[in-house]
């Protein structure tokens, strides 16, 4: 999944490469998707004739079908208190972030050339370690996972669960990880389909991870399954499986639901 979302309609996609950030949601739109892929920061204010020539080649690249990153905009007039913890004296100023750090950055109207140049820096540069720390060891890193998936803790157990160090756990990571990036893409916004009905129950299943109560996501997850179209089945069914290994094979519920899961597909496939 390209971004890890289940984004499909083009102009969600287009709405999805580039948005408004402020004080209140710089960490969920910027920090956090840092550990999906690069975000560029545009810090600008509407007064500033340089901020007029940068924004519209940042946006630009942004909305090209290959690239990667996502662009957030940061009106600094309006939203002074980010622009102060990172130090803002000049604007336009744009600063890369992956992983939860500032990677690279620069100020000033650079000429497209340069722009271009920076982004694919930023890009191809292996990433910084995450700035949330997790264990060095895989079998505590596997249980943090499982832990924080336990709490519905998308992003945390994302975090700790992907690109999992080769080990003895690393399958069982790997069949976690779709339940993770389930979890992370919906807190974010970042996994809505623009379907209505699919959405809500994306977002219902959500919450009762978060509730500490798998057996009602899993009925979202099931009720979701039958109203996705064919291309978002395999996405739920990932994560329908993704929570069954989470509560082990021998759990009751893993058992209950698996049957379910068989005559839903079943119905499907007829």
């Amino acid at each position: 999944m390209k971004l890890f979302n289940f984004l499909r309609k083009d102009k969600v996609e287009k709405r999805a490469a580039i948005v408004d950030v402020s004080d209140a949601d710089f960490k969920k739109y910027v920090i956090r998707r840092s550990y999906k892929s690069a975000v560029l920061v545009d810090f600008w204010a509407a007064w500033c004739g340089p901020c007029r020539q940068l924004g519209p080649v940042l946006e630009r690249i942004a909305e090209e079908p290959e690239q990667t990153f996502i662009l957030a905009k940061l009106n600094t007039e309006h939203n002074p208190r980010a622009a102060a913890s990172f130090e803002i004296y000049s604007i336009p100023a744009v600063k890369a972030f992956r992983n939860g750090q500032v990677v690279n950055e620069f100020t000033g109207a650079l000429p497209e050339p340069m722009v271009r140049r920076f982004i694919d820096k930023v890009s191809s540069d292996p990433p910084p370690p995450p700035a949330l720390s997790v264990s060095a060891d895989p079998a505590k890193r596997l249980k943090q996972g499982q832990a924080h998936l336990k709490r519905g803790r998308g992003f945390e157990a994302f975090v700790a669960l992907n690109d999992f160090p080769e080990s003895e756990e690393a399958e069982d990571a790997l069949q976690l990880l779709p339940l993770a990036e389930f979890l992370f893409d919906i807190e974010d916004d970042h996994g809505l389909t623009g379907v209505e009905e699919l959405d809500l129950e994306y977002q219902a299943a959500t919450e009762a991870m978060k509730r500490g109560k798998p057996s009602l996501a899993l009925d979202h997850l099931l009720s979701a399954l039958e109203i996705g179209e064919p291309m978002d089945r395999p996405v739920t069914t990932g994560v329908i499986e993704a929570t069954f290994a989470l509560l082990t094979d021998d759990s009751k519920v893993t058992q209950e639901y698996q049957e379910r899961l068989d005559k839903a597909e079943q119905s499907l496939a007829t």
